[in-house]
């Protein structure tokens, strides 16, 4: 295990057991996860896991917009409390009705954007969608009779959509808490699901304005975490643009800071850390950033409407 992710384990299950039980309406913790049974780390009721604020519209839109859960009951909100997936959505499902305030987390990643248009492909008129996945059969040959929002086919965690004189801006969020690939495998070659992810993605890449075509497909960066995740997302919005469907995007990573795991360490098949090696690999460089997390809480606590969530975010994860 990675000292970033230990010294979160650690954090959180202090907070659970010990300093701030309230924020998880004292669930007991010492819950299941697939096959391991009574993890301090894991709560009994993983509805325990999210803002009490925004446990009833979480779960709504989830099930409205048909989307799986990460974890092991893709039903319902797992109660691992460092899912990446619960984290994004306790910072910023509170604000998705919000346009003012979705604009200034829009302005966080491009200062220049000057308005806020209203998602597709949910069945509200939201500020922000999550798991957002957008006629991915068509766009990306993702075509698998189980696919939904979330689940076997390109998913972002999720996206706003600015405007900036007149255009529409793609702005899909990567969201990351204790992640880290090093020892990831070759999603290329691995024997039942390699040879159809390469049929499905290589033209693509050759055709990408963004994406620098490898020599070597099977050894490319493409098809290692997190940066196979990176490369479907960008095909993804570039389809999107290339289809009429919006002008442009703006792709953002948010990672803490604190995770050098994730951000500092090499990669043994680039020998180069996150950021060095997906800018070595994509064409504009103007369309990547990678933000840190707590920028995005000093915005929420910068709106006067959301000292509450401020305060909670801050106690759970900090």
């Amino acid at each position: 295990m990675t000292t970033y992710k230990l010294k979160q384990r650690e954090l959180q299950t202090a907070k659970l057991h010990d300093t701030h039980a309230e924020l998880f309406n004292f669930d007991s913790g010492d819950g299941n996860y697939g096959k391991y049974k009574s993890l301090k780390f894991i709560l009994v009721d993983g509805a325990n896991n999210l803002y009490g604020n925004i446990v009833n519209g979480v779960y709504n839109y989830f099930t409205e917009n048909n989307i799986a859960w990460w974890g092991d009951n893709k039903t319902y909100p797992t109660g691992h409390l460092l899912s990446s997936q619960i984290q994004c959505i306790n910072f910023l499902f509170a604000l998705r009705n919000d346009k003012e305030a979705i604009l200034k987390i829009a302005q966080l990643f491009d200062e220049s954007i000057e308005d806020i248009h209203s998602v597709i492909g949910d069945k509200d008129n939201g500020y922000i969608a999550f798991e957002f996945a957008y006629n991915n059969a068509t766009f990306l040959g993702e075509i698998d009779t189980n696919a939904k929002r979330g689940e076997f086919c390109t998913s972002i965690d999720a996206i706003i959509i600015g405007l900036k004189q007149g255009k529409k801006i793609l702005i899909p969020i990567e969201w990351k808490f204790t992640e880290e690939y090093l020892k990831c495998e070759n999603k290329a070659l691995e024997p039942r699901k390699g040879k159809t992810r390469q049929s499905r993605y290589n033209n693509l890449i050759t055709k990408s304005n963004q994406l620098k075509t490898p020599q070597n497909f099977e050894e490319s960066v493409y098809y290692y975490e997190p940066f196979y995740e990176l490369m479907r997302q960008t095909l993804l919005v570039e389809q999107m643009v290339v289809n009429g469907i919006a002008d442009d995007y703006l792709h953002i990573v948010v990672i803490p800071s604190e995770n050098k795991d994730i951000l500092e360490a090499n990669y043994t098949f680039s020998k180069h850390d996150l950021q060095t090696t997906w800018r070595n690999s994509i064409i504009n460089q103007k369309k990547f950033k990678i933000i840190d997390s707590i920028q995005l809480l000093q915005i929420i606590m910068s709106l006067s409407n959301y000292s509450d969530l401020a305060t909670y975010l801050k106690q759970r994860y900090y």
